[in-house]
Formats: structure tokens, C-alpha cells, sequence
């Protein structure tokens, strides 16, 4: 078993370059965990709030600071069909949150994919070939994925269908629906959630795609042999940034009141690459991510400012997985942040419908969907996701080795392999 790493004081990482904080961890970050979890929790709870709607002292509260009625929490929570089809109707504005709280609820993915692309750049140069790097994002993302995808269409839908079984069974859409483990999203079930604001299974698969396609230009990369250059990576990047940039000016491109696009998720995973790529040149600093947060929360007022604003917001991302924070004794048991982001909206969705009386408030549903999703979550790590991570040691053994560090008491294990002593990024 690894010894746990003891996190230091702020003072001992202060000036430090990104690059240091990751060698003094062994190419951990002590918040990565944390950061990862609190994004999945706080996605969870908005997702909630759209589903019931705006019923509810709480849920008045959280509409006056956002600004929504409770039309437009019905339009929130189904939000996700235009983010996945990138279609909307001609004249027709996405929906989306406006007001104060809009630069928080837009962080939360844009936050999820800047460390998915500085962790899988980690991960990318320490295996250094495709097949490795492709394995390891298979045993991370696809068993999980298989088995909500199947309890969602084989059990829950069967439960909560209006169809009789056989009907259900036997639908097209009830086999459609497993094309999700391919990435190719389906938010439907046949008969499923009919009483509901919103018909859709799970929101969250819309993302899945889009990480599909982040993982291909990592491909990309390796293959053309570019991992090691991140000069041209970086003149790349900026190019892609300037013209986009010209062309949210004088096109409006990615210019929307509150709406994340894959292409958007795309962008700010290669954000966090360029985070990796120069971790020796950018500092850890208090005072530089306060000031990130502040101009970071007025440019996101604006939509026009859709390709401003994501280094900072990346920096900031970076700044809370590299902060010293304690270890959480749960933490040191399993990362189960994927398993609340995959369960969440079913479960939320499947709560509400069993018992209506959720649907009233969010002070009794939010706990409920937690509780309810943290189960499912737990089950989904210590039943299928740490079982195929210890294959990783064939794959990759400086990953699996971070991973028994990160979670000892997980028994993910790593015998036989001996990983360099200070491998860096975390995957």
C-alpha cells in the first residue's frame, strides 16, 4: 500500500511553478479529486432544480438570484436536447440561465473539461503511444457507462414506462437507447417519464460525444508525433482562438444568452492541455487566481465574451486541483464524481416520478436525489469502475500507481509494477 501524501501548507506552494506542486505530489494534485467532485454534486443539484420546476420556498430563492420562471426551468432542464443536436429553431434563441448566478451555472462543464484536458495531456505523455492512451480512457469511461446505460433501458425504463412490458421490450427505442454506450445519445425511452417537465432519461449523456472527440485530437496528436512540441500545439491553439475569436465578433459564432456547445467543451479541454503543456511557466498564486475570479465573473456576464475568458477560468480550474487541501477519508476510498455525473439526472428523474410529493420543493429533493445518486455511485465504483481500473498496471503503471496513492483504501492495487517515483499529471 502507498503512503497517503500529506498535503502542505498554502505558504510552502505559494510562487511555485504548476509543474513543482506536481512533482512535490507525485504528479498529483491534492484538489483534483475534490474539484471533480464538487462539480459532479453541483451539476447534480442544478440539474434538480430544473426538474422540479420552481415550486418551493428554496427553489423561489435560487429563481430570484437566477432569474428564471417556471417555464423557463421546464426549457432548463430539457436544454441538454439542443446541446447535443447543436440545432435550434430559426430565430430561436437557446434557453438558458441569465442574471447573477449565470457565470457559475456556465462553469461547471467548462470547468470539467479544462482538467479532463490538463489530467489526459498527464496521462497522454507518460504512455506516450495511442493504444495505451486509448486503453486507459476505455477502462475509465465505457464499463461504467455500459452498465448505467443497461440499468437505465432494462430497468428503469420497464418500471417507469407507460407501455406494457412487451411493448416496451420490444420498441426501437428501447434498442436505441444502448447506442449511448457508443456515444451516439439517445435521451429517450419509450413510455418513460411522461408525467415528468422533462421526457429526457439522462441530460448528461449530451457531453459524450463531445469527450469522444477530445480524446480523438489527443489521438491526433500522438500519432502525428506532436505531443513533444508544444510550440506548434500552442501556435495551433492560438489560431484556432483568434479566429474564433473574429468570428464571435462579426458573426456571433458560439454567441448565445447561455449556452455551452460541444465545440465550446472541446475548446476548453484544449485549454487544459495548454495548462500542461507549460506547467513550469505558470505560477500558483492566491492573488492571481482572486484576480482570475473576478474578471472571470464579469466577462461571463457577457455572452460576446465566449473566447476571453477560458484561460482564466482554466487557471482557476487548475488552482483548486493543485490546492494543499486536506484528504477526505471518503476520497482515499474511490473517485465516484463519474458515477454521480452518469446517475444523477435518472435517478433525480426517477425520484420525482415515484414520489410526486418531491416535486413540490427543492429543500426535500435536492438531499433526496444526492443521497439517492451518492448509492448509485458508490455501487458504481466499488462494483465495476476500480475493478477495471487495475488493469491500468498493464497499460500504464505510473498511472495505476497514482491511482493506489490517490485511493488506498480502494484496493485497486498494483503489484508487480515498478512506476517511476515522480510521475507527473494524474489521469
Amino acid at each position: 500500500m502507498s503512503e497517503v501524501l500529506k498535503p502542505m501548507s498554502l505558504s510552502n506552494f505559494r510562487g511555485k511553478s504548476f509543474k513543482d506542486i506536481l512533482d512535490l505530489n507525485r504528479g498529483m494534485g491534492l484538489g483534483f479529486d475534490v474539484i471533480r467532485l464538487g462539480l459532479a454534486v453541483l451539476i447534480l443539484l442544478s440539474h434538480t432544480s430544473g426538474i422540479i420546476g420552481t415550486n418551493g420556498t428554496i427553489t423561489a430563492i435560487m429563481n430570484w438570484i437566477f432569474q428564471i420562471d417556471g417555464d423557463s426551468a421546464a426549457k432548463i432542464a430539457s436544454a441538454a436536447t439542443i446541446n447535443a443536436t447543436a440545432v435550434a429553431t430559426p430565430g430561436h434563441e437557446p434557453y438558458g440561465l441569465t442574471g447573477l448566478g449565470r457565470p457559475i451555472t456556465l462553469s461547471y462543464l467548462p470547468m470539467f473539461f479544462a482538467l479532463s484536458g490538463f489530467l489526459v495531456t498527464g496521462s497522454a505523455l507518460r504512455t506516450r503511444k495511442l493504444l495505451p492512451f486509448l486503453g486507459l480512457r476505455v477502462l475509465r469511461l465505457l464499463p461504467a457507462l455500459f452498465v448505467e446505460v443497461a440499468l437505465s433501458a432494462v430497468i428503469l425504463g420497464a418500471v417507469f414506462t407507460t407501455l406494457d412490458l412487451s411493448a416496451y421490450y420490444s420498441s426501437a427505442g428501447f434498442w436505441n437507447y444502448f447506442w449511448n454506450i457508443v456515444g451516439h445519445v439517445q435521451f429517450h425511452l419509450p413510455g418513460v417519464f411522461e408525467q415528468n417537465r422533462s421526457t429526457i432519461v439522462n441530460a448528461n449523456l449530451w457531453t459524450l460525444p463531445w469527450e469522444f472527440y477530445c480524446y480523438l485530437a489527443m489521438s491526433l496528436v500522438i500519432v502525428a508525433g506532436l505531443l513533444g512540441n508544444r510550440i506548434i500545439l500552442t501556435v495551433m491553439f492560438l489560431c484556432v482562438t483568434v479566429v474564433s475569436l473574429v468570428l464571435s465578433f462579426s458573426i456571433e459564432f458560439q454567441v448565445v444568452p447561455a449556452h455551452l456547445s460541444g465545440f465550446m467543451l472541446i475548446y476548453y479541454f484544449l485549454a487544459g492541455m495548454m495548462f500542461f503543456l507549460w506547467r513550469e511557466k505558470i505560477i500558483f498564486h492566491e492573488a492571481i487566481f482572486v484576480a482570475c475570479a473576478i474578471v472571470c465573473y464579469i466577462l461571463m456576464m457577457s455572452p460576446r465574451t465566449v473566447f476571453i475568458y477560458p484561460l482564466l477560468l482554466t487557471y482557476m480550474t487548475v488552482f483548486i486541483g493543485l490546492f494543499p487541501m486536506r484528504q477526505f477519508k471518503l476520497l482515499k476510498t474511490g473517485d465516484y464524481s463519474y458515477g454521480i455525473y452518469l446517475y444523477g439526472y435518472p435517478v433525480t428523474q426517477a425520484l420525482v416520478t415515484a414520489i410526486p410529493a418531491l416535486k413540490t420543493s427543492l429543500v426535500f429533493a435536492a438531499p433526496a436525489a444526492l443521497a439517492a445518486t451518492a448509492l448509485f455511485a458508490a455501487l458504481s465504483w466499488h462494483g465495476v469502475e476500480k475493478h477495471c481500473l487495475k488493469l491500468k498496471r498493464y497499460l500504464s503503471p505510473k498511472s495505476a500507481k497514482i491511482n493506489e496513492t490517490l485511493h488506498p483504501d480502494a484496493g485497486l492495487g498494483n503489484e508487480g509494477s515498478k512506476p517511476d517515483a515522480r510521475p507527473e499529471g494524474s489521469a
